[in-house]
């Protein structure tokens, strides 16, 4: 079970880099369709083709960045993955001629249009495929198609059969996709988004929001443009489909919501806490407003009032049910920010009415807040009985160490990762992990998911995975976790901050040793 979790996981941070170029597309499909007077039509024209081609070729850019982030972002796998969807694409194009199924342009070639969730399985199979059989080692008179390059050519093959399967069963699911797709775009929008949101709520702790979203964003409704198929919320906003925009309520809870939810918190903070709690929450409302990023506020309370969020899950739901049953519509290209809204605000219908229910909803989350917290004495951040954080007190050049350190020494750590707000580690035994020293370096909170942790750090989780791999390419002893010592000072500071006393990992020790040795010694290091 906690494999299965684990992988799904996996599958959800790869979507993360698919996704991270939709505002990009959103801005110039956006923009460019709207044929501002203030820019040339040549001009328009040109960002509106560029948003489309990263929109249309969003299956091709699903498979490559489903193949990078299941493999550690190697080149090999994200070509396998382009060679694989290629002549998966070719492959349905021709059973689709024998079967006598319709078919579409993809990718220049007719063929039967699976979607994103063809680009999803092509990437998933690639980087399978690579992580199986890249170190795998042909007799001498084939050396050269040994390792890395074996891994285009066996993918090749796996696509082929993929293509073979899907044009059996994929007239069938495509049928009961395209009619969940007319249900939740036309039939009744308010229930199916309602549903959407406080399902993606739900899932947002665990990491697996990304593939809730997926057939929302990219799959349901259809808008014909001069011949061509638009699919997804997102591009058929941008391209000017009156029927889409249904993903509205967004920006109620983000950009009013959630922002008072963080006044609330900060209001409820015992007085000795306040300026502390005011700085975190009040940089945290700021990115939801801002960016529609909402995890720093969110994780505040989460494990400490589930009830809280469970609270703010509804009201999610009620947020988007009301803007589609008042006819707002409004689009986003990243996440119901500010930024997004003023934007994309050219393309929306009755776009003011999002700032009169934004202030509805920030006096309800600031009251609802306000009193279930009281009510339930509830231990959000400044009413905890936990010592006073100073982060600042960690000297910038040991902040990595002491990172390391908390996630259970180097020796601990299987693998190092980070999405938008969190770090995520994978380890061999998190109970060597200490989450209270976490949260003491800034972390608003910390998840178990089994095989390893996740670490709220809001929008630096990026910069500090970026520094904790610096450090760790050249740490030594110093990052592992030992007994600790009588005489030791550090050792003890380390004891005293809470850290457990485990012994290092002596093979891991070992085969370091060994390696130095190979290089020429330490003396040789630059």
């Amino acid at each position: 079970m906690q494999s299965a979790f684990a992988t799904l996981q996996k599958i959800g941070k790869s979507m993360m880099l698919p996704v991270s170029v939709l505002p990009v597309a959103g801005i110039l499909l956006g923009v460019g369709s709207s044929n501002f007077s203030a820019i040339p039509p040549l001009v328009s024209k040109v960002m509106a083709q560029a948003g489309g081609a990263i929109f249309g070729n969003l299956p091709l850019i699903c498979a490559l960045g489903v193949c990078l982030g299941l493999t550690n972002n190697d080149g090999v796998a994200a070509l396998a993955g382009l060679v694989g969807y290629a002549v998966m694409v070719a492959t349905m194009g021709v059973m689709a001629v024998y079967y006598g199924y319709p078919t579409s342009n993809v990718m220049g070639m007719q063929s039967i249009d699976t979607g994103v969730l063809g680009g999803i399985l092509v990437g998933l199979i690639a980087a399978w495929l690579f992580n199986r059989y890249y170190r795998v080692q042909l007799p001498p008179y084939l050396g050269f198609f040994s390792g890395k390059r074996l891994v285009p050519i066996i993918t090749s093959f796996a696509a082929i059969g993929l293509g073979l399967v899907l044009s059996l069963f994929w007239p069938p699911i495509g049928s009961l996709i395209g009619r969940f797709s007319r249900w939740a775009a036309s039939e009744d929008p308010a229930t199916a988004f309602a549903i959407y949101g406080v399902v993606e709520r739900a899932l947002l702790p665990f990491g697996l929001h990304h593939i809730w979203n997926a057939p929302f964003f990219f799959e349901v409704g259809e808008y014909g443009v001069a011949g061509e198929v638009i699919k997804g919320e997102l591009h058929r906003f941008a391209a000017g489909d009156p029927t889409a925009g249904n993903m509205a309520g967004g920006y109620l809870f983000k950009m009013f919501g959630l922002p008072a939810g963080a006044l609330a918190i900060w209001y409820t903070a015992k007085p000795e806490h306040k300026a502390r709690v005011g700085g975190i929450m009040g940089s945290a409302a700021l990115t939801s407003f801002l960016t529609g990023i909402t995890e720093p506020i969110e994780f505040s309370f989460l494990f400490l009032a589930p009830l809280l969020y469970g609270v703010h899950a509804v009201m999610t739901a009620g947020a988007y049910y009301l803007c589609i049953v008042m006819g707002i519509k409004h689009g986003m290209t990243f996440s119901h920010g500010f930024i997004d809204y003023v934007i994309l605000f050219s393309k929306s219908t009755n776009g003011f009415g999002i700032l009169y229910l934004g202030a509805l909803w920030a006096f309800l989350y600031f009251f609802v807040f306000r009193f279930v917290i009281v009510k339930f004495n509830l231990k959000t951040p400044g009413r905890e009985d936990v010592p006073e954080v100073d982060v600042a007190s960690v000297a910038e050049n040991e902040f990595s160490r002491q990172l390391v350190l908390a996630f259970g020494g180097k020796s601990n750590i299987v693998s190092l990762d980070a999405c938008i707000t969190r770090l995520r580690m994978e380890l061999k035994d998190t109970k060597r992990a200490n989450p209270e020293r976490l949260k003491q370096l800034g972390a608003v909170g910390v998840v178990d998911v089994g095989t390893g942790l996740r670490a709220i750090f809001g929008t630096r989780s990026e910069i500090l995975k970026t520094e904790m791999e610096e450090y760790l390419a050249v740490a030594g002893e110093e990052a592992e976790l030992e007994i600790v010592s009588a005489t030791g000072p550090a050792r003890q500071a380390e004891a005293a901050a809470g850290f457990p006393t485990v012994p290092a990992d002596p093979d891991a020790r070992a085969k370091c040793e060994k390696w130095l040795i190979a290089i020429g010694g330490s003396e040789n290091l630059l």
